[in-house]
């Protein structure tokens, strides 16, 4: 719902409420369908009962890195008493180099 939207809907209840009427004649009055002000009512009391109840929505964005970790897992390679963990996109090259200088150690 648009902001101008809850706003006109906030008036029209609200006008609604204030004029003592039933719901029908209202909406006759008003040249607006009953079902919808019903509708529009009921939207309205659940958001303000959660509200009320304290429910707060948060955005979470995962880091790329926790994500990749996820999907990809890690390769752990041993080479004597050392241990190398190799990621996703490592450098081929200089993962031989690092191999070749752990076994002539």
């Amino acid at each position: 719902m648009t902001e101008e939207e809850r706003k006109l809907w906030t008036e029209r209840i609200e006008d609604y409420r204030a004029s003592g009427l039933t719901a029908i004649k209202w909406a006759e009055e008003n040249n607006v369908s009953v079902h919808t002000l019903r509708y529009k009512i009921t939207q309205f009391n659940k958001e303000k009962e959660q509200i009320s109840k304290g429910t707060q929505w948060a955005s979470v964005v995962l880091e790329k890195s926790v994500v990749e970790k996820e999907i990809y897992p890690s390769l752990k390679v041993t080479v004597g008493k050392a241990t190398i963990e190799v990621a996703k996109g490592f450098d081929s090259d200089t993962f031989k180099d690092v191999v070749r200088i752990l076994s002539q150690c």
